[in-house]
């Protein structure tokens, strides 16, 4: 539930609303001085506002700090690169507030999902030296388990190309990992949802091949794939094959974390600003979700892969081998668009804009982007659930001063709507799922403001025509039922498009 801050493994996602006018904070020229940067870095400090603006209305803008508050995220780090070159790096907040001891440069953060890109360089790097068929069934590779049968089985093959690309038609979205004190399984484990592992199995229920769907399952495969066909661990070979070539020296797929990066680690906290039960979960799904990083580390990661695919840095991976993992693997070029381990941005003609990829764990959201022809790009990271949000925010600011990456603030209309239908849906409504909680609306002027406590607080919703309406943050709310035969009220509202709320009064 979107605005009762439960969150989800997010991905690239393009915006394409148009951006009306309005008037906008400062922006900086592309290619400024040394003084210049350190403005652009400080420009993230301010001219913050919602994702969703309101057409004809004046934009709240507001600092860093405040959205920080909002959204109940201790910390912040973000690194810029600017023609493949790391330029400047900007950090906010606290890694802990019990310390508060501030983020700086060298603070890691729990990746979630980038780790995916990482381990798919690592795989790619591994068969540079190796013989390694990303297209064979990756059953004729595995010697510790076997990917059960399947409808397709003999026909379409699940292959390490497929696995990377989330077109092999594996299950299990993503992993919450465990709590300090809880048992931790192997990938056998996980692979087969045998105790201890705390999600399903990975199965394959959609045709390899046909279909772009997003699998940590796929990617877990993967993992112990290589490290059947390497005979190491994974923590090892990225040390050797990935971190020490591309000099991401507070980086690692080590979990718990090790001692070297221990020291300089941020605390992860929920939505609502608290500290994650049993502190920072342990993943032993690494290549899924497990590395720590920060984020001028994984602009090296984005930037190795760049240069070679450009020809003009090719002493860690060929040209061949970038220009294969940015290459798009999905069935066709309407996005999401997958390479090996990256997403990419992509134009209407199909040729390559940007990649980069998106991360979240329990207490951490993280984003990674950079632009292919001129090498701009930025990595961002965050200690607390609605990191996600707060990560969006920054990326439009980015854009809007910067020029930088592919969100946009999306505008929308405003539709008026009388007091006497509003007053059809105004009430109170039970929500079981996810959580208990009653969602209490109130009338204003052209919707309503909505409080789901402790949760939600005075969030204000606007019509947008048919019986919908938005919040800024992006949530969404619709009403079910026939308010003619039900005393002129409607009787269920539906919340981002699956929480549904069964009217009390």
């Amino acid at each position: 539930m979107t605005s009762i801050k439960l969150f989800s493994s997010l991905t690239l996602s393009f915006c394409l609303a148009s951006l009306l006018g309005c008037t906008e904070p400062e922006t900086l020229s592309a290619s400024p001085s040394a003084a210049a940067e350190s403005k652009e870095a400080n420009l993230l400090k301010s001219g913050l506002t919602e994702r969703i603006r309101i057409e004809g209305q004046e934009v709240d803008y507001q600092s860093l700090e405040q959205r920080q508050a909002h959204y109940d995220v201790p910390g912040v780090s973000v690194a810029f690169m600017k023609n493949g070159q790391l330029a400047w790096t900007m950090q906010s907040g606290v890694k802990d507030l019990t310390s508060e001891l501030a983020v700086d440069e060298n603070t890691v953060f729990q990746a979630g999902s980038i780790s995916k890109p990482a381990f798919a360089a690592v795989l790619m790097k591994y068969r540079e030296d190796n013989p390694l068929d990303l297209d064979a069934d990756v059953n004729t590779l595995l010697t510790s388990w076997q990917l059960p049968e399947h409808e397709w089985t003999g026909q379409d093959v699940v292959s390490l190309r497929r696995l990377l690309s989330h077109t092999a038609g594996t299950t299990v979205h993503g992993f919450p990992g465990y709590a300090a004190g809880e048992p931790v399984p192997n990938l056998q484990q996980v692979l087969e949802g045998a105790f201890p592992a705390n999600t399903d199995a990975v199965v394959v229920d959609i045709q390899p091949g046909t279909q772009m769907r997003y699998s940590g399952g796929g990617t877990t495969l993967a993992q112990l794939t290589l490290q059947d066909v390497a005979n190491e661990p994974l923590p090892s070979m990225s040390q050797r094959l990935l971190f020490k070539p591309l000099g991401m020296t507070r980086s690692g797929f080590e979990q718990p974390i090790s001692t070297n990066l221990s020291n300089n680690m941020a605390t992860p906290y929920d939505g609502d600003g608290a500290p994650i039960k049993g502190g920072a979960h342990t993943y032993a799904t690494l290549a899924a979700a497990g590395m720590w990083s920060t984020p001028s580390d994984m602009l090296k990661l984005a930037s190795g892969v760049r240069s070679a695919y450009l020809g003009q840095k090719t002493d860690w991976i060929s040209q061949a081998t970038a220009q294969e993992m940015l290459t798009n693997n999905t069935p066709s070029i309407e996005p999401p668009n997958v390479g090996i381990g990256f997403f990419i941005n992509m134009d209407d003609n199909g040729e390559i804009l940007g990649f980069g990829h998106g991360g979240a764990d329990a207490g951490f959201m993280s984003q990674l982007y950079i632009e292919l022809d001129t090498g701009n790009g930025y990595a961002i990271m965050t200690n607390g659930n609605n990191g996600r949000q707060l990560i969006t925010e920054l990326e439009i600011r980015l854009k809007e001063a910067l020029k930088v990456g592919y969100s946009k603030a999306e505008v929308r209309k405003l539709v008026p709507i009388s007091q006497k239908e509003l007053s059809k849906y105004i009430g109170t409504y039970v929500v079981t799922k996810p959580v208990n909680v009653n969602v209490v609306l109130e009338k204003t002027a052209n919707g309503f403001v909505l409080n789901a406590l402790p949760y939600v607080e005075n969030e204000e919703y606007f019509h947008e025509g048919g019986g919908r309406f938005f919040a800024k943050n992006g949530s969404s709310i619709r009403f079910e039922g026939d308010a003619e035969s039900d005393g002129g009220l409607v009787k269920a509202l539906v919340m981002d498009g699956s929480i549904r709320g069964v009217r009390m009064n």
